[in-house]
C-alpha cells in the first residue's frame, strides 16, 4: 500500500536543513520551521511548504511514494550593527542556494522506517508581498519514498 509519509518527510528534511553548516551561516537552526512560523520571528527564515504526494512509486515492487515539496526562505538582508552588507534579494538568493546544497540527492532515513530521497527541481526568487523591502526564495523538490 502506497503512503506519502508526508510528516516524517517533512522531519528528516527539518533534521538535515538544522544540520547543514553551510545553511545554519545563513539562518540559524531555531529560525528553520516546519509550515507553522511564530508571530514574532527572527528575519531570516525558512519554512517547509505543504507536501503533496503524487502517486505509488511506479516500476517498483516496493512501498512507497512520489511527491513535491517546496522550502521557501525568507529574508531582509544582512546588516552588520545598522549598515546593510548585503540586499535582501542577495541575501536570499545565497538561502536558496545553501537549502538546495543541503537536499538535493539526499537519502534521509525516516521515522518508522524506509527513507526519502530529495531531488532538487528549480527555484524562483520573489519580492516578498508582506514585508516591504524582504525577497523570498523557493525550492522545489521531488520526494521518493521506499520502505
Amino acid at each position: 500500500m502506497a503512503r506519502s509519509r508526508a510528516l516524517p518527510i517533512r522531519r528528516a528534511m527539518l533534521t538535515r536543513m538544522k544540520a547543514t553548516a553551510g545553511l545554519t551561516t545563513l539562518v540559524p537552526a531555531a529560525s528553520i520551521f516546519g509550515q507553522t512560523v511564530p508571530a514574532n520571528k527572527a528575519w531570516p527564515f525558512i519554512r517547509t511548504g505543504a507536501p503533496s504526494a503524487t502517486g505509488a512509486v511506479r516500476g517498483s515492487c516496493m512501498n512507497g511514494a512520489e511527491g513535491i515539496v517546496a522550502v521557501h526562505g525568507f529574508s531582509t538582508g544582512r546588516r552588520q550593527g545598522k549598515t546593510l552588507a548585503e540586499s535582501a534579494e542577495d541575501h536570499a538568493a545565497r538561502i536558496g542556494d545553501a537549502i538546495a546544497d543541503a537536499l538535493d540527492g539526499a537519502r534521509l532515513p525516516l521515522d518508522g522506517g524506509g527513507e526519502v530521497k530529495l531531488t532538487w527541481t528549480g527555484d524562483q526568487l520573489l519580492q516578498d508581498s508582506e514585508e516591504a523591502g524582504a525577497f523570498h526564495t523557493v525550492q522545489n523538490f521531488t520526494t521518493r519514498f521506499l520502505s
